[in-house]
């Protein structure tokens, strides 16, 4: 039985977060539905669990970006942006995708807004965190964070993945100063001075933070009004499970966090 997804609406963002430690995966299934060039820079990773990671993370992808197209993963062709940043080809479909990946945690944002990005950070000591919050938040930031130091870390961490996201949404990651954005936490995220760039066409940005578990921090950036769907995982098929050419599809009713 094919397994499929219905797309977002016009009005809705669908966000998925994968727990890598505890996803059961069938890891060769998920290498076959690479590309060539997917496995090839899987292979040139050194370290075993950052090539688990990559391949998971892009597996996963496909998986989800083939429930919502209807086809199978292997048939998910991508393009990319000037800074690297991969987007559907436009055979395939009007969605829009981002991905983010570190530590135990890979997020996905689904969408039709093609100003979409994600990030999630690990809450994990930086021994450089006072370097960090020079480089990367402005004056006014700065004076919000806390003096306890695990406080002041998390405080950080959400400037930075609201940030981080805004800039993937941009399609410019880290080429631009992460000083030059502006955020306020409080009551809510949001951009009080967004990327000034001439590609840069919209003005109606949206965010939002949530914590896929005490470890990480994740947000959400996009460039219109919309409605945030957080979903859970739907699971990984055994290898003989999926029939990607049957024509009755098996929807998958989500539980919505």
């Amino acid at each position: 039985m094919r397994f499929k997804l219905a797309p977002p609406q016009l009005s809705e963002t669908h966000l998925w977060q994968l727990h890598l430690p505890t996803a059961k995966v069938d890891l060769a299934l998920c290498e076959s539905w690479l590309s060539p060039a997917e496995r090839d820079r899987a292979q040139r990773l050194v370290r075993s669990a950052a090539r688990h990671q990559f391949i998971v993370s892009r597996a996963g992808l496909r998986y989800l970006l083939a429930a919502y197209l209807g086809c199978p993963p292997t048939a998910v062709q991508f393009g990319y942006g000037a800074y690297g940043r991969p987007q559907l080809s436009r055979t395939c479909a009007d969605l829009q995708f981002n991905l983010a990946h570190s530590g135990s945690w890979v997020v996905y944002g689904v969408g039709h807004c093609q100003w979409l990005g994600v990030d999630v950070e690990q809450l994990v000591p930086r021994p450089r965190l006072e370097a960090l919050i020079r480089r990367c938040l402005t004056a006014a930031e700065q004076a919000t964070l806390p003096a306890v130091p695990t406080e002041r870390l998390e405080r950080f961490i959400q400037y930075w993945t609201v940030k981080e996201a805004h800039l993937k949404a941009v399609g410019l990651g880290l080429s631009y100063p992460m000083t030059a954005v502006q955020v306020r936490l409080q009551p809510t995220p949001q951009l009080v001075r967004p990327v000034q760039a001439a590609e840069v066409t919209t003005t109606q940005w949206q965010t939002q933070l949530w914590c896929p578990d005490a470890t990480a921090i994740a947000a959400v950036c996009v460039g219109q009004p919309t409605r945030f769907v957080r979903r859970d995982w739907p699971g990984w098929p055994a290898a003989d499970a999926l029939d990607w050419s049957s024509p009755n599809a098996q929807n998958y009713q989500p539980i919505n966090w």
